[in-house]
């Protein structure tokens, strides 16, 4: 390891951290001035029932000063940096950290720090309605009772103009909130796909089969994390305001109250925020009871059906192999089984879905009546009045929907927690498969010396192999079927990663052409250039297409189809050899790439490469004697079979 690591670790954690301190001072003051401008909104909304509320007028002189909010602030980041660093000793934390830290601590991250920080002050202005809605409620209440037809006029304006500010203050709370999650979701997929297609991690994650359904991953998994992370954010952030708005209100409503129990007196101060804290608690430890499972069995669902589709893919992608199977009957039988799974587990989580929604649904509308049970003591003594009482139920209803806020986000907790976990296995996967890269030595020619491969599961495939290719020359690997020429074809040509010993490898630009040629989405053209980003000239790709034997097929450069469906596998062997002539390569792998040929049609395509690519050394594994006399030299690698360990140091003979 690095000693200059750990250094570099602090050095990155304290900047993150610096930086957090001061997205969090640009938050205060958009937040601060969003407030101020809903604040002399209320002023001017106020106007029209005069006097003021004497409890308003002293809430406003009671007011803190911004600049002591603004040190409350401050404290609350550096305690809140402080904690990260505790829990990121813990595995969930240290994860959600990682991404945290990714996209809102860049260096970049100005624009987005911004829009969270209006987006949030959105959410504070609608919480600083509902006060003034809660405030509104007694006095409506009361003025209703007295039949004060006038003034209760006057409130009822009063009251459209507050909606009419939640309005916009929601719906533009939820504009940014989706315009946030598109632009989070844009950069972690780009950070997943550059990372997954570097250095050749998908191909070794596909080898070694270490990460069930990237795409998924990438396309499903990103999207959820992103969606429930801001959804949590904002509605606790919300929720922590509410409360903090709230509670106070409910405390000085409740006031002090004596009850008589077990023949003693009992006084409470603010009895009503015990109780909604109380009722609150109960509600969050049974719905952990409950719903412990859940985190499992979203996991797995999510991996079900994930699996599932991929398989309907697969069987796409090979309708016409299995319509000449006649495999229809197996498929399905295979489908059925993997959808069972799905049913299977579906119905294990709808079970605790249902005990879980039994439970919170008794629990949230026995909420709406505790409040004016538990005031009942105080409207019969007439310490309050009816709009009293219709406040305090609407602030009681405020303190425990804030506190209650675990018991309704227990139902996208697991399902989020699911998702950073599936993501976070899927970065570390990606991470291990980039440090597995393996780069064999340049040298002026390709030699093995004493190279040993392996599947990805360790097991010995060839072993103690030591041969040379000559430049400029045919080589052909020889052997049994099954015996390791197409993994040995995948060492030199720098894909395969299980292998020891050493080798060096020439120097030059490089071409691996498989049995099976991909056929991706686009036009001919496109296809033809594979995998340049822009296609070649028109007139280019139709004289390789005339020299590929594909002329009929040089009027279609622009038109997009299917053309994996279009296209024979001979003619998909044939797109592989024009695709050759395009990008010259100095060294050539071929891999019974002329299967699907016959004799004449594949002795004429590799006379082409001789003709048109005369310096390009060529290694090729093919089953068909018929082109034995394309080779200079013949590799035969059934005296390294791993199954019979040999210490023979046979090279590449020139062919007799």
């Amino acid at each position: 390891m690095n000693p200059s690591t750990p250094q570099k670790n602090e050095r990155s954690t304290a900047a993150a951290l610096t930086q957090f301190v001061l997205w969090v001072n640009l938050a205060f003051f958009v937040v601060s001035g969003i407030l101020a401008l809903v604040d002399y909104g209320f002023a001017a909304v106020s106007a029209l029932v005069p006097p003021a509320p004497a409890e308003a007028v002293q809430a406003a002189e009671d007011a803190a000063p911004w600049w002591k909010l603004w040190a409350a602030c401050n404290a609350g980041a550096a305690g809140f940096a402080l904690l990260s660093l505790a829990l990121g000793r813990f595995a969930f934390f240290r994860r959600l950290g990682w991404f945290v830290r990714d996209y809102w601590l860049r260096k970049n991250a100005l624009s987005a720090v911004f829009w969270l920080a209006v987006m949030t002050g959105f959410g504070f202005a609608v919480v600083a309605i509902n006060v003034q809605i809660n405030n509104w409620s007694k006095t409506f209440y009361d003025t209703l009772n007295a039949l004060e037809a006038a003034k209760l006029y006057a409130l009822i304006s009063q009251y459209l103009i507050y909606i009419a500010i939640f309005i916009f203050c929601s719906v533009s709370r939820a504009w940014l909130r989706k315009f946030l999650i598109i632009r989070w979701r844009a950069h972690l997929t780009d950070y997943f796909l550059n990372q997954w297609f570097a250095r050749g991690a998908y191909y070794r994650i596909a080898l070694r089969q270490s990460t069930d359904n990237p795409d998924q991953r990438i396309a499903d998994d990103i999207n959820i994390f992103v969606s429930r992370s801001i959804e949590l954010f904002v509605s606790l952030l919300t929720n922590l305001a509410q409360l903090y708005s709230f509670i106070a209100i409910l405390w000085n409503l409740s006031g002090t109250h004596t009850f008589h129990l077990f023949g003693r007196d009992i006084t409470i101060t603010g009895y009503l925020v015990w109780i909604a804290a109380a009722y609150t608690l109960l509600g969050s430890l049974f719905t952990q009871v409950i719903g412990k499972k859940l985190h499992k069995l979203n996991y797995d669902q999510q991996k079900f059906e994930a699996d599932f589709r991929a398989s309907l893919v697969r069987k796409h992608d090979h309708a016409e192999q299995i319509a000449l199977y006649k495999g229809e009957a197996r498929e399905q039988a295979g489908l059925r089984q993997e959808f069972g799974a799905i049913v299977g587990n579906w119905r294990n989580l709808i079970a605790k879905e249902l005990h879980l929604g039994l439970f919170t649904t008794g629990y949230d509308r026995f909420s709406l009546m505790l409040p004016v049970l538990a005031s009942v003591p105080l409207f019969l003594a007439k310490k309050i009045t009816l709009g009293g009482l219709m406040q305090i139920r609407s602030a009681f209803t405020a303190v425990f929907n804030s506190l209650s806020w675990f018991v309704f986000a227990y139902s996208i907790l697991p399902e989020w927690s699911a998702t950073l976990l599936r993501l976070s296995q899927f970065r570390e996967n990606i991470a291990f498969e980039q440090g597995e890269e393996k780069t064999a030595p340049e040298a002026e020619t390709t030699a093995l010396e004493g190279l040993s491969l392996f599947t990805p599961e360790g097991v010995p495939v060839l072993e103690n192999i030591r041969a040379q290719i000559t430049p400029g020359r045919w080589t052909q690997l020889a052997g049994d079927s099954g015996l390791g020429k197409s993994t040995l074809l995948r060492t030199i040509g720098g894909l395969w990663p299980y292998y020891g010993g050493a080798w060096t490898q020439a120097a030059g630009k490089t071409l691996l052409l498989p049995q099976k040629t991909y056929i991706g989405k686009g036009t001919l053209a496109e296809i033809l250039s594979y995998p340049a980003e822009a296609p070649v000239s028109d007139g280019l790709c139709r004289e390789v297409l005339t020299k590929t034997g594909l002329a009929k097929w040089a009027g279609s450069l622009h038109e997009t189809r299917n053309w994996a469906q279009t296209l024979s596998a001979g003619e998909q062997q044939r797109i592989a050899f024009a695709r050759a002539l395009l990008i010259r390569p100095d060294y050539l792998y071929l891999d019974e790439n002329t299967s699907a040929l016959d004799t004449a049609s594949a002795h004429a395509l590799l006379a082409l490469l001789k003709t048109e690519l005369p310096n390009t050394t060529v290694v090729m594994v093919s089953h068909q004697p018929e082109l034995a006399e394309f080779y200079d030299e013949v590799l035969d690698l059934r005296a390294f079979r791993a199954v019979r360990p040999s210490e023979s140091t046979a090279s590449a003979q020139p062919k007799r």
